[in-house]
Formats: C-alpha cells, structure tokens, sequence
C-alpha cells in the first residue's frame, strides 16, 4: 500500500505543478499598504481554492489507485475489499470536495453583493 501511494503522490505532483503553474493566480501584493479588505478576501478566497483544487487532484488520483487495485486484485477477497474501499473514499473525497468549493463560492458572492451595494 505504502508504494503504491507513493507512486499516486509522484504522479499527482508530477501533474498538479504543472496545472499549477498555468492557473491565472494574478493576487494583490499582500505587503503592499495599498490593499483593502475586498483584495484580503480576494486572496484568502483565492488561496484557498488552490488548496481544494489540489486536493481534487490528489482525490482523483486515489480515485484511479482504487480501480487500479480492483482490477489487479485477481479476485481476491481481501484485496477486491481494498480497492472497494479507496473507490468510495475517494468518491467521497471528491463530493466533499466540491461541496465545500460551492459553499466557498456562496459565500464569496454574498461577501462581494453585501461589500459592493
């Protein structure tokens, strides 16, 4: 289990820096004295989206281990029950995943019509 979840991080982050480095993450300079609390927020909102969609990455690739595992599992109790097992967690990681990036946009909107009317 061990080298295989290695194998999934080398390969989530061997594809995630990448994606990363594409991504629009045009921030305010935080250090600067010109920032007020919409660019505070912005950044926070911002940060954090980039955490979950890390995250994301990471809950697909473990997605991809479970089925991995499942299909070379040979029929094996034991290991058809552990790959069962990743498949659901990690489809649960991604649900909760998303959920919380929707409520983190709610939010973010009702911050940004409350601060801007």
């Amino acid at each position: 289990m061990k080298k295989s979840l290695l194998i999934a991080l080398g390969i989530g982050i061997l594809i995630g820096i990448p994606l990363m480095a594409m991504a629009d993450v045009s921030l305010p300079n935080p250090i600067s004295g010109d920032l007020n609390d919409k660019d505070l927020i912005e950044v926070l909102v911002r940060s954090l989206q980039l955490v979950l969609g890390a995250v994301d990455i990471f809950a697909l690739f473990m997605f991809v281990l479970g089925g991995f595992e499942l299909l070379m599992s040979g029929g094996n109790p034991t290991l058809v029950k552990k790959g069962k097992d990743t498949l659901i967690w990690a489809t649960l990681g991604i649900l909760v995943i998303t959920l919380s990036y929707s409520i983190l946009k709610f939010i973010y909107e009702a911050i940004t019509k409350v601060g801007g009317a």
